[in-house]
């Protein structure tokens, strides 16, 4: 029996992605907010869709930003995520609070979250609004993953410190569970 789910859920069947940590730098001012809807949607050129809503405060750092990182958390992060999920996210200061590192991004002049597992430097393309929620295309410049969680694909292991942090809505989330590969033979 299937049950017919709300609108307003609908997002929830598709997100179930890594959650990102988008830091953006306009005037020296560092900036971070969790945005769940992340969406590949180019391989030539590698290019992102971000839906952000109008109402949070990333939104307008973004294109005075011109560029971003898009880090992705582990599970210990979950409880920084959550404190940057709120609409004004999260300033330098209250990320160091939270006890997070801000590197050097290596291509753009925006920081990147040392901790986290994995960092994709990106430039803002262009802006649409489809909806509610604002599309900021970005086109990727760099890319960077331990290489312990993550080889041509994200790696299955019982080290959940090595596992990208998936959103699911609300104040939960999961751990990716076992590969199935089925390019090898069944036993």
């Amino acid at each position: 029996m299937k049950e017919e789910v709300p609108f307003h859920r609908v997002h929830r069947l598709l997100t179930s992605g890594p959650i990102c940590l988008l830091t953006t730098r306009y005037k020296g001012e560092v900036h971070a907010a969790m945005v769940p809807w992340c969406c590949p949607i180019s391989l030539e050129p590698p290019r992102i869709a971000l839906a952000i809503h109008p109402s949070r405060y990333i939104h307008d750092m973004l294109p005075r930003s011109e560029e971003c990182v898009l880090n992705i958390p582990g599970r210990p992060y979950a409880e920084q995520m959550l404190k940057c999920a709120e609409p004004e996210g999260a300033d330098e200061e209250a990320l160091r609070n939270m006890g997070l590192t801000l590197e050097s991004g290596q291509r753009v002049e925006v920081p990147r979250i040392d901790e986290f597992l994995a960092h994709i430097e990106c430039q803002l393309i262009d802006v649409l609004t489809p909806g509610d929620h604002s599309l900021f295309i970005v086109e990727v410049v760099g890319a960077w993953a331990e290489t312990e969680a993550f080889q041509e694909h994200w790696l299955y292991q019982d080290v959940e410190e090595l596992l990208p942090l998936h959103y699911l809505g609300g104040r939960q989330f999961c751990l990716m569970g076992p590969i199935i590969d089925l390019s090898k033979p069944p036993e």
